[in-house]
């Protein structure tokens, strides 16, 4: 009886085919995270800009005015840098919140968000795109 060759493992052919279609799912995938990750780091601004904004408004609830001085250091987004228009005044008769990204990227339709008080919701991008960059809100 003559012995006979028992093949085991991967030819290279298959490995290759394997890391082709891995590379593939990662290419799409990506970009879908990022977007994603973008979504969170946007909605951590909006809500954080919605809380400075209610911190202004009971400013104004108690002395008449919007305190300007009195809403900083709320901001923990180390995404956005947020400003509050005018800065530094403590008698304003209107505001204006802007959450600025700190990288702006190109696949980024929203840009600069901003906030007054009128509740205008504003930002620097696509306007078709506002909607989606404050999360329906």
């Amino acid at each position: 009886m003559a012995a006979q060759k028992i093949n085991t493992g991967f030819s290279l052919t298959e490995l290759l085919f394997v890391l082709v279609i891995a590379g593939v799912l990662l290419a799409l995938s990506i970009p879908s995270y990022q977007q994603y990750a973008q979504r969170g780091q946007r909605a951590d601004a909006t809500r954080e800009m919605l809380a400075v904004a209610g911190c202004l408004e009971r400013t104004r609830t108690n002395t008449g005015f919007f305190d300007t001085t009195a809403c900083t250091g709320l901001s923990e987004n180390n995404y956005y840098l947020l400003r509050i228009a005018p800065a530094g005044e403590t008698s304003a008769s209107e505001y204006q919140i802007i959450a600025e990204p700190f990288r702006s990227g190109s696949s980024d339709l929203c840009g600069i968000l901003s906030l007054d008080n009128t509740g205008t919701k504003g930002i620097s991008g696509n306007p078709e795109a506002r909607a989606r960059c404050w999360g329906g809100r």
